[in-house]
């Protein structure tokens, strides 16, 4: 037997004794209401959130809270009088020459769902109108429903697992952050300076900041 085999046969023989795998860690309570964690940890890494009751209510703060916008883009027919919406002609533009989204003072995106332990918004390709638009625009709005809040990213993968196939997808949380010169947070130096996130709930008759 050479040296070689030797050691296989060592290891082979003082293998452990298989153990049962630990329960799934299930993080914290995941009952009840899940929109105040999830609009407190958002805010706490620098985003915001509306509670509303349709995009009409959106079109009014969005006016309120970026009156300066000149380019605003959106996928959402229902802000069609508000923004430049992608269509198929236009997603077609895009596609040949994202550059000239560079200009995008504000993008108005749906998105699957949301996560209260992060903040975060899972986001697919399909829903970007142009991959770099989540990214290059100078201020980011994500419109979720209130019900398609998930607690944790244990749940947030097994809702991945049931959306039909896609391409590029990111989770988003905040705007774009860094500290890495004296330690100082610059919001915006990679991505967007502003991430609003807008819970839609049409069971609401009175809705706001929540």
């Amino acid at each position: 037997m050479s040296s070689r085999d030797k050691i296989l046969a060592a290891v082979k023989a003082n293998q452990p004794d298989a153990r049962a795998l630990p329960p799934q860690h299930q993080g914290p309570d995941t009952s009840g209401d899940l929109t105040p964690r999830f609009i407190t940890v958002l805010e706490a890494i620098g985003g915001a959130a509306f509670l509303v009751s349709g995009f009409d209510r959106i079109a009014t703060i969005l006016h309120e809270q970026y009156p300066g916008a000149r380019r605003i883009v959106t996928n959402c027919p229902e802000l069609s009088t508000f923004a430049e919406t992608a269509s198929p002609e236009t997603k077609n533009h895009y596609d040949d020459d994202p550059h000239t989204l560079e200009n995008t003072d504000l993008a108005i995106l749906p998105a699957h769902f949301g996560v209260a332990e992060n903040g975060a918004c899972f986001i697919t390709e399909s829903q970007m109108i142009e991959r770099v638009l989540p990214f290059i625009t100078q201020n980011l709005v994500l419109v979720i429903h209130r019900k398609d809040i998930v607690a944790t990213m244990h749940q947030a993968y097994d809702r991945i697992a049931l959306i039909p196939t896609y391409g590029f997808s990111t989770f988003i949380a905040g705007p774009s952050k860094t500290a890495d010169i004296e330690q100082s947070l610059v919001l915006g130096a990679h991505g967007p300076r502003s991430l609003t996130v807008f819970l839609l709930d049409e069971q609401l008759s009175d809705a706001g900041f929540y």
